[in-house]
């Protein structure tokens, strides 16, 4: 099967345990080979989140989406910064 850049971009990329990543937003060629080496894939054009997929993790690529392995998503999840440090009190005067 062959399938061009536009399509491509349009399929969607999830898990094998069907979790929904996104869409293809760029790609990494090897130039030597003439191969694909890796997908950017975003969820949406302004999210700022991106998964770097290699030719290793793809499980599989049908007409309707491309199927990545579970580890892509391993150590993605962001960790919730903790505050450290209690903002100071503000003193509220009413004027006479």
């Amino acid at each position: 099967m062959r399938i061009g850049l536009k399509q491509l971009k349009h399929l969607s990329v999830e898990t094998v345990s069907g979790q929904q990543l996104g869409h293809v937003a760029d790609l990494v060629f090897e130039i030597g080979g003439q191969m694909i080496v890796q997908y950017i894939v975003r969820f949406s054009v302004l999210s700022t989140k991106e998964y770097v997929i290699s030719r290793d993790q793809i499980v599989n690529i049908t007409k309707e989406k491309i199927i990545v392995d579970n580890s892509v998503c391993i150590g993605s999840e962001k960790k919730e910064e903790k505050i450290t440090q209690m903002p100071e009190p503000v003193v509220m005067i009413e004027e006479i």
